[in-house]
């Protein structure tokens, strides 16, 4: 992001273009005129000075050459649009209209606006809002089942504003979509070769994570009844017999069920049946906490032990909570 300080204010030029007058914000009595995509906006320049330290920065100090007072020019240099600034405007001029709901593209505006001029009061609750809509809170991350559209304009908000905390959301919702949906973005709005690294590294890392657990079982699992159970044959539980090299087997009784889970076969076949027939695992293949979430609902059937399926649910939530923590490091990246 281009430093706003760098911004400085000039004097109009005799031989610059006519002026192409914003319709609505083109004021008779103002004294400060602001260029932004070939629309001139004419404003006050105290309504500036007073809600902006920045541009009262900017400025030169105010005079007056007898009655008429001196017009300035302030070019933002493409980082501040007109739309933005119009949405500025249109908020004090009509402030009700934006007590109750404030539609997200005109939101983004006003925060864009906000911080770069310095309306630092506005970027406070302008921006709270906007962080109800993308919440970081993983538990209110699963609102939205599928990736938002507007997820890389907000990516670049934030950015672009130094509001750090819609970068995990917004990012996470990019690394689920095809191609990132970075061709929604305006050619002023690239996201960073940095960023788009960043990108990369998350997607292979949330697909891999889904992979290890949802493309099967793990392979590692013994159900931790038949663990813990006894090896004496006066302690055995109900439901397991020993052949002849001491080794229990499972017996196909409704008990046996309900005590421990039932063979590694029959646990992966329910496992295609669950997952894979069901398309959960081709669906979530980039978004490892819904899909988590989709495993942790599942109607699991009685191959598995309560207990197990149990245990196995509270190790996906502590999972979830894993992945939620790698995406932040992702940003945290150089």
């Amino acid at each position: 992001m281009r430093s706003n300080k760098d911004h400085k204010a000039k004097r109009p030029r005799a031989d610059k273009a006519p002026l192409r007058k914003h319709e609505r914000f083109w004021l008779a009595d103002g004294n400060a005129i602001i260029e932004l995509d070939g629309i001139n906006f004419r404003v006050h320049q105290s309504w500036l000075t007073k809600h902006s330290k920045r541009i009262a920065a900017i400025l030169p100090d105010q005079g007056t050459q007898g009655s008429r007072l001196e017009e300035i020019t302030l070019d933002f240099c493409g980082v501040l649009k007109a739309i933005d600034f119009e949405a500025l405007l249109s908020l004090y001029e009509n402030p009700g209209d934006y007590r109750d709901y404030i539609e997200t593209p005109t939101l983004m505006s006003l925060i864009r606006a906000a911080a770069i001029l310095g309306f630092d009061n506005d970027r406070t609750w302008l921006v709270r809002e906007l962080e109800a809509l993308w919440p970081s809170n993983l538990g209110e991350l699963f609102v939205n089942p599928e990736p938002r559209l507007d997820a890389p304009e907000v990516a670049c908000l934030a950015r672009t504003c130094d509001i750090d905390s819609l970068l995990k959301p917004a990012f996470y919702d990019m690394a689920r979509a095809p191609g990132f949906g970075l061709d929604r973005l305006d050619e002023s709005e690239q996201i960073g070769r940095a960023d788009v690294l960043r990108l990369v590294r998350m997607r292979e890392y949330l697909s891999g994570m889904w992979a290890q657990v949802a493309a099967h079982e793990d392979p590692t699992f013994v159900c931790q009844n038949l663990q813990a159970a006894p090896s004496s044959n006066d302690e055995r539980p109900s439901g397991l017999s020993a052949n002849t090299n001491g080794k229990p087997v499972l017996c196909p009784t409704t008990s046996a069920m309900d005590s421990h889970c039932l063979s590694a076969t029959a646990r992966r076949e329910a496992w295609v049946r669950l997952v894979h027939y069901s398309q959960i695992f081709a669906q979530y293949r980039y978004d490892p906490l819904r899909g988590l979430a989709a495993l942790i609902n599942i109607s699991w059937t009685n191959e598995w032990c309560r207990d197990c399926v149990e245990k196995r649910k509270a190790d996906w939530h502590k999972m979830q909570r894993r992945i939620w923590e790698m995406v932040g490091e992702y940003l945290r990246e150089e």
